[in-house]
């Protein structure tokens, strides 16, 4: 297939939307959907009502969407990974003496971490409103190129107030990654394809700092005999790496709207194909609209997840950037603290994959929460063991500190599927940002609870993590019991309406096309 080749092949016409043989039961909505979307779009909604995908429908769209894997998911995954080595490029640096050559004494390293999250909260709802006026694809790669552009100013840094600067810049760029890439896969892929993939580019943080931590130590120990600071080498060498990456995604980040890949037929054909997810159009850009503003802020769901994100985060904000400094209090040198955080970062890796694996084998099945409760058990314990064991017991919380790493999948898996749940372009926009915001006041209070003066065992820190995993573990008890409820009381008024499965599904489809949120589509289920 060349760069331009349609992915819509002309065949025969079969019966269904727009054709003689709709069944007259369908006319109505068929006309309704046909004012608001092309032809195409309009059989593809009918596909699990009157229609079913031939086996060559089937073989080209995966082929359609094995394309966009070969031309998208590369970019997501390599960006994200260089986001999170560029985020601990400041705790590999203390690891080569960072806190004394620039000087930082009591809880200036606290408030590094809490300054870049300050940054990345106040910018998040900005951010949000130029994705949704300006190209996302634009705005995210420009973000990319200029934290490479502050990653390499660390390395020109000297004390606290300069770190703390760029620092702040830092997060104010890093701001839009997260909810901008899971907003241009909404953009790309059905609902029971978004998961998988999301999932793969949030497991590059734990796939990268495998090496990266090593590579790390390889270049500070390098810089030792020369003339640059190993910290300030370390930063150098990502920095550039970034800056690089920030200007191949400049031409090479792309929607559906403007994918030099495809041609026109390809171009419908790919917005097409998600008219069933019943959520709109991602990548549209359009003016906000406020009703659906105040309806993220009024719906249960989006202070479910919220809640659920400030507490795993307030956890993580606390022992991962205090990882390395816990670690040296236990006796290891510069070598061992990046060594011994390696085993951590393989188990989030793991557990991310298993679940990645399992919600791509059983895409229909509702197993998130379900898959979130059982892997936030180990952290539970990890925590426990790290804070409540003595010192001399290093092997045990060594251990404890280990196991805690499968945190980062069901957070991940969580954050996925606001795609899945949430209809209408600004109300997803919306709940993004507010996640994120519930993320960034997580890791601004997280680090604050690991005080100077209970070093360098830090255990009062460790007690508030582990509260937070443990409120956070049964909060997910009463979302499960909340979200079935709410499927359950749609599922009554649609069967009081009279109206079949098949025609709720194109009902929901037609909602979709307008915009409407998942609130205001009652066809609409949840993704749980």
């Amino acid at each position: 297939m060349n760069s331009h080749e349609s992915v819509v092949e002309k065949g025969p016409e079969t019966p269904g939307a727009g054709g003689p043989g709709v069944a007259d039961k369908y006319a109505p909505v068929d006309v309704q959907i046909a004012t608001v979307a092309d032809e195409l779009t309009e059989k593809l909604a009918h596909i699990g009502v009157d229609q079913e995908l031939t086996p060559e429908e089937q073989a080209r769209e995966r082929r359609f969407v094995r394309r966009i894997d070969w031309h998208l998911m590369p970019l997501l995954l390599i960006t994200y990974g260089f986001q999170y080595a560029d985020k601990i490029s400041l705790s590999s640096g203390v690891a080569f003496d960072l806190k004394t050559a620039t000087g930082l004494v009591g809880n200036d390293y606290a408030w590094l971490s809490t300054g870049f999250y300050i940054a990345y909260l106040v910018c998040e709802f900005p951010f949000n409103y130029l994705m949704q006026r300006y190209p996302i694809d634009r705005v995210l790669s420009i973000t990319v190129t200029g934290w490479g552009v502050c990653v390499l100013c660390m390395a020109a840094c000297n004390n606290f107030a300069s770190l703390m600067a760029v620092r702040t810049i830092l997060g104010v760029l890093e701001a839009p990654v997260t909810p901008g890439f899971l907003i241009i896969i909404s953009a790309w892929y059905r609902k029971e394809e978004q998961l998988a993939r999301g999932m793969a580019f949030f497991a590059m943080n734990s796939f990268f700092s495998l090496f990266i931590l090593m590579i790390n130590y390889a270049v500070g120990h390098a810089a030792l005999t020369g003339p640059i600071a190993s910290w300030k080498a370390i930063n150098l060498f990502l920095g550039s790496l970034s800056f690089v990456w920030g200007i191949i995604l400049i031409f090479t980040l792309v929607t559906p709207a403007n994918a030099r890949w495809l041609d026109d037929d390809g171009k419908a054909y790919a917005r097409a194909r998600l008219v069933r997810n019943q959520t709109g159009d991602s990548a549209k850009r359009e003016p906000v609209n406020w009703a659906q503003v105040r309806e993220a802020f009024a719906d249960p769901a989006t202070w479910f997840l919220c809640l659920f994100t400030f507490l795993t985060m307030g956890a993580s904000g606390g022992f991962s950037t205090f990882s390395t400094i816990i670690l040296q209090g236990m006796g290891l040198d510069a070598m061992d603290t990046i060594s011994y955080q390696l085993p951590w970062y393989g188990w989030m890796f793991v557990a991310t994959v298993i679940i990645g694996c399992i919600v791509n084998r059983y895409p229909h099945r509702n197993l998130n929460l379900i898959l979130t409760v059982v892997f936030l058990i180990p952290p539970v314990i990890g925590i426990f063991l790290e804070g409540l064991l003595p010192t001399s017991a290093r092997w045990g919380r060594l251990s404890g500190f280990w196991i805690t790493g499968s945190y980062c999948a069901p957070c991940y898996l969580l954050w996925s599927q606001v795609t899945l749940n949430v209809g209408g372009r600004t109300k997803k926009s919306t709940v993004q940002s507010l996640n994120f915001i519930a993320w960034c006041l997580g890791f601004i209070i997280g680090p604050q609870t690991f005080q100077a003066s209970t070093a360098p065992e830090y255990r009062p820190g460790l007690y508030f993590c582990c509260a937070c995993f443990l409120v956070a573990w049964l909060e997910l008890f009463v979302w499960y019991a909340w979200v079935r409820h709410e499927n359950a009381r749609r599922d009554r008024l649609v069967a009081e309406m009279g109206i079949s499965p098949e025609q709720a599904q194109l009902e929901g489809a037609l909602l979709g096309l307008q915009d409407k949120t998942d609130r205001e589509n009652i066809y609409f289920r949840y993704h749980y």
